[in-house]
């Protein structure tokens, strides 16, 4: 480590020497927000919109900063090729803009914002579905394997080069024709995978193929609530299921998600009713009902708090849109 006395010593051009990684990691993030922007102006799309490029890939555009959409977010990597995101899970706030994305390893109800992006500069972002049988295969298959650990649902990853590259062909694929997609995009799926598990990020996309123990204990009882969130709330009964006291389990629930198990059961009830309302048929009462409410109103200050609209204006816009 150089001492203070000497450090002026040092070429102010040696302290701005190009970085060869930085500069490649540039170059391929440009190659990749170019050939977003060509996929999307080629089929005329220049709106807010979420399109499947290819199976399990989404490209996403907002030409306006956003108020929060609440969404179940699953296993994905969610990268910005332009602009900036925030999510908010519970009392959770993550950042993260071009050149970087959001892991997210466990399914968790949180809310979206656009917090970059004008109709000159729209936000790109590319969402790439996280398949863990895929991950545990390649994982089992490399020598020099990173070692799972506990994690939490969300973390925020720089995208190195090898990564870039591996998005920047998937990309181009979803413009190739049917034969190339069919036979090439199981090869780039996981050759994408391999390079997470290589990253810096290793050991956490790690512990999305091959769990440790007491996270592994923890994702039955999330996909307990998922399958049975119409049911009235039992911690108890979950925590049992987790192998955990109830004291243990409300701790590790909360360090995963963010959130406590009532608000994680509460915000999958109103997705589902959100959902049921968009598509058109159902009133707010039966919707209520449908996902476990036994008040019609406690549903609609509910729905109110978390999507800052009323579940009838959500009916009105789905009677516009038909």
């Amino acid at each position: 480590m150089l001492r203070a006395s000497l450090r002026t010593a040092v070429p102010d051009c040696a302290r701005f020497m190009p970085d060869p990684a930085a500069s490649e990691s540039h170059a391929l993030l440009t190659a990749l927000r170019q050939q977003a922007q060509h996929w999307l102006a080629t089929r005329a799309i220049s709106g807010d919109t979420l399109r499947e490029a290819l199976p399990g890939i989404w490209l996403a555009r907002s030409g306006r900063e956003r108020v929060p959409s609440a969404a179940l977010y699953r296993p994905a990597l969610g990268a910005v090729l332009q602009g900036a995101k925030q999510v908010l899970a519970g009392d959770r706030v993550i950042d993260y803009r071009a050149g970087e994305a959001l892991l997210t390893r466990l399914p968790v109800p949180a809310r979206g914002v656009v917090a970059a992006g004008n109709r000159s500069a729209p936000f790109i972002g590319l969402v790439i579905e996280l398949d863990p049988p895929l991950l545990r295969d390649v994982l089992t298959q490399m020598r020099s394997a990173p070692a799972a650990r506990e994690v939490t649902a969300f973390s925020v990853v720089s995208l190195q080069a090898a990564v870039l590259d591996c998005l920047l062909r998937l990309l181009r694929l979803a413009d190739d024709n049917e034969d190339a997609r069919r036979l090439l995009l199981p090869a780039l799926q996981r050759e994408l995978a391999l390079r997470l598990l290589q990253g810096p990020e290793g050991a956490a996309v790690a512990a999305l193929a091959q769990p440790p123990p007491e996270a592994r204990r923890l994702g039955t009882a999330l996909r307990t609530l998922q399958r049975d969130f119409r049911q009235p709330l039992d911690v108890t009964a979950l925590a049992k299921r987790a192998g955990m006291s109830s004291s243990q389990f409300y701790r590790r629930f909360r360090e995963a998600t963010a959130l406590s198990p009532l608000q994680y059961h509460k915000q999958l009830r109103l997705l589902e009713a959100r959902r049921l309302l968009q598509q058109g048929g159902t009133s707010v009462a039966s919707a209520a009902f449908a996902v476990g409410y036994e008040s019609a109103s406690q549903f609609s200050r509910e729905y109110s708090r978390l999507f800052g609209q009323p579940p009838r204006h959500t009916v009105a816009v789905s009677r516009e849109r038909r």
